[in-house]
């Protein structure tokens, strides 16, 4: 079972851009842009899809909606 690296500072901003451009409902693995953003940053289309997910549960926007993201934010995510 590969272990999986900490998110750098660098790779955060780039996922954070791309939640920035995309809508909640295509913060999916199988989407084309996570696809290409993931191999840039040299990560799983599954693995950046879940960090935008986990960044949609902290905006205010989603909760407000009554929409909520994946609980396993961390520390950095809400320092960004």
């Amino acid at each position: 079972m590969a272990v999986s690296q900490p998110w750098t500072r660098d790779p955060l901003l780039v996922a954070f851009t791309l939640y920035s451009q995309l809508p909640f409902g295509k913060l999916h693995s199988r989407n084309p842009e996570i696809i290409r953003f993931a191999a840039l940053i040299n990560r799983t289309p599954s693995a950046l899809a879940m960090k935008l997910v986990n960044l949609a549960s902290l905006d205010p926007f989603i909760i407000e909606s009554g929409r909520t993201g994946l609980r396993g934010a961390s520390k950095t995510d809400r320092e960004l």
